[in-house]
């Protein structure tokens, strides 16, 4: 039993698919659920309308015919004549995981989140099942494994590319760091102005290239010391005083601006690699990527 399901039975082919199918009877009377064949056939199961079997042709090869696995309107697994299972993601989460890990137990399957996305794991390899799509699965012993994988981007560092852009602001990190030793980090904190980008986002960066400061520099180191300044919260319980500290360092200035470049020249710094297959990775540098 997975997240709380029961009555979930274990299938791990389309001959075994059948067999459940033609053993469980069609719900009977004239309600919303008449005519539904229950997933679930047992007692208290077949009260559980939400899931159920049918019997269609496969939406992928309709010369194929399948028998869906269905949770509530999303034929979630799907085993299809040919041998093949298929698994659809168009609604996932949690309950999702459990059915699929349920349902696919005989192939040693586990289904769920890791780092905010969809991963299978069967005979000690990762799969990763992009949400929105559907992925096919072949029979490889006692396991399952993607006929054809999708494997996820991940963009790499281009360190010398990255070294040239970063060079091109380096008259203006310098200056931010000089001029961070200077100021009051609790001031800025707690102003917590924000990088103001003009209509122009490409020539207001070009202004932060310049050897000498400008007009638009002022409003950019604010906006990196904002989020370059550390607040901790502490509350000392002898004096019954808060001691709260705010810190500015030279290293997380530089941090809070090369993460601004990163996202506006990430196009030049980042090259785009397929992940292993196979592999639990995570989608490395996502987060700069528009």
């Amino acid at each position: 039993m997975f997240g709380g399901l029961t009555d979930i039975p274990r299938l791990s082919s389309y001959e075994e698919a059948v067999a459940h199918l033609n053993a469980v009877k069609p719900i009977a009377g004239r309600g919303k659920n008449a005519g539904i064949r229950p997933l679930c056939n047992t007692y208290s199961g077949r009260k559980k309308a939400q899931y159920s079997i049918r019997k269609k042709k496969h939406p992928a090869a309709a010369s194929k015919q399948a028998i869906e696995c269905v949770l509530y309107d999303t034929p979630v697994v799907t085993f299809v004549e040919d041998g093949t299972i298929y698994i659809d993601m168009s609604y996932p989460s949690i309950t999702t995981h459990s059915f699929i890990s349920e349902i696919l137990c005989k192939h040693r399957v586990h289904c769920c989140y890791r780092d905010g996305k969809t991963w299978l794991r069967s005979r000690g390899k990762d799969w990763w099942l992009p949400h929105g799509y559907g992925v096919t699965f072949k029979v490889m012993g006692d396991g399952i494994e993607p006929v054809r994988p999708r494997l996820m981007d991940r963009y790499a560092v281009n360190r010398s590319k990255a070294k040239e852009v970063y060079a091109k602001y380096a008259a203006f990190t310098s200056h931010c760091v000089t001029v961070s030793k200077l100021v009051d980090p609790k001031t800025i904190h707690e102003s917590r102005p924000h990088w103001t980008i003009s209509d122009n986002r490409e020539e207001y960066f070009e202004l932060l290239q310049t050897a000498e400061p400008n007009e638009e520099w002022s409003g950019a180191i604010n906006a990196v010391f904002a989020d370059a300044v550390v607040y901790t919260a502490a509350y000392d319980w002898n004096t019954h005083t808060a001691r709260n500290t705010y810190t500015l360092t030279a290293k997380k200035v530089r941090q809070v601006i090369l993460d601004k470049l990163k996202h506006q020249h990430a196009e030049e710094i980042f090259e785009v690699t397929k992940a292993e297959a196979g592999v639990y990775t995570t989608c490395l540098n996502e987060e700069y990527i528009r």
